[in-house]
């Protein structure tokens, strides 16, 4: 592709993903009329790493104390590896959280029901019903994945673990900013047979996020994830180069990555249930469709500026 028609299609690019996220999540009405410009912008422009590369981690001067990790936190390296490698090692959320914020989940009703036959109702999990059977009801019932939104306007203990020094040290530091928007959100996937459109809703054909000028996310499984549970898998350093056949916002195979990218570089994230990790979701990535076992994670995002993606999302001034 020569130069000028890389131009053209990244342009023609922005403004359509710029279209179709403004009217997907019915962004006016949340942001106003400015996110429109406010969003081309970012999906012009900081779609360049050399741009988005300009920001530098903040440097801090000490580690966080641990109040919800099994094993301690090393803040320092933690924000050295997200810049580096562009994810985090795997921290062990304690017992008490996992419970709670599992609970969590199944008590919130936000749910995306697009392009599903089912009611709120149908779908959540019932009072006694055990996480197996669960499950395999979802898998009966063909659901590929449950989408859930959190009300984060709402205190929860859920919300104190985002906010939380532990946590905002790490986003601050990494971002380099004194204001962060945070939307938070669960996937339960399921081994079900999908067709590509499907697997294009569910993020799980390659693809990297443009969605605010800098971000970072953060994973918490909720259940044992291995090979066959939809891991998330990353290409490392891409949140900082990427190959010139996937500088473009789009969608690729697993042979175009894989044919450009050294195999050690392309990372499988499993984990018992309480894995939580970092990510640089602007680096390649995606969740792998489960083949035999369902997957239940927490996807956080924190973005720099103010940018509401649900009405659930809030602002924090760090």
């Amino acid at each position: 592709m020569n130069i000028f028609a890389f131009y053209i299609r990244h342009t023609l690019d922005a403004f359509r993903d710029t279209n179709r996220i403004v009217r997907h999540f019915d962004l006016i009405k949340l942001n106003g009329i400015s996110v429109i410009f406010k969003l081309f912008f970012i999906r012009f422009f900081y779609a360049f790493s050399f741009i988005r590369n300009l920001s530098k981690p903040k440097k801090i001067k000490s580690n966080t104390e641990n109040v919800f990790f099994e094993n301690s936190v090393n803040t320092l390296n933690c924000i050295k590896d997200i810049h580096k490698k562009g994810y985090s090692e795997k921290f062990q959320l304690k017992e008490e959280y996992k419970k709670n914020f599992l609970n969590y989940i199944f008590e919130c009703k936000n749910l995306d029901l697009k392009k599903l036959d089912y009611s709120t109702n149908d779908i959540l999990k019932k009072k006694n019903e055990n996480l197996d059977d669960y499950f395999v009801r979802l898998k009966k019932m063909k659901i590929s994945r449950v989408t859930g939104y959190f009300d984060l306007k709402k205190p929860s203990e859920f919300k104190n673990f985002l906010i939380s020094k532990e946590i905002l040290n790490i986003v601050q530091s990494y971002l380099n900013t004194r204001l962060v928007s945070i939307n938070a959100s669960f996937f339960i996937s399921n081994p079900v047979e999908i067709s590509d459109d499907i697997k294009y809703q569910n993020a799980q054909f390659f693809h990297w996020d443009n969605d605010f000028r800098k971000f970072v996310k953060l994973y918490i499984y909720l259940n044992d994830v291995d090979e066959h549970s939809g891991p998330h898998v990353f290409v490392e350093q891409t949140h900082k180069t990427k190959d010139k056949n996937h500088k473009l916002c789009r969608l690729y195979s697993d042979i175009s990555i894989y044919e450009k990218y050294p195999q050690s570089n392309i990372i499988k994230f499993t984990g018992s249930s309480g894995s939580t990790f970092f990510v640089d979701s602007y680096g390649i990535h995606k969740g792998e469709v489960p083949t035999k076992k369902s997957r239940i994670l927490l996807n956080i995002h924190f973005g720099v500026g103010k940018i509401l993606y649900s009405q659930g999302d809030i602002s924090v001034k760090i």
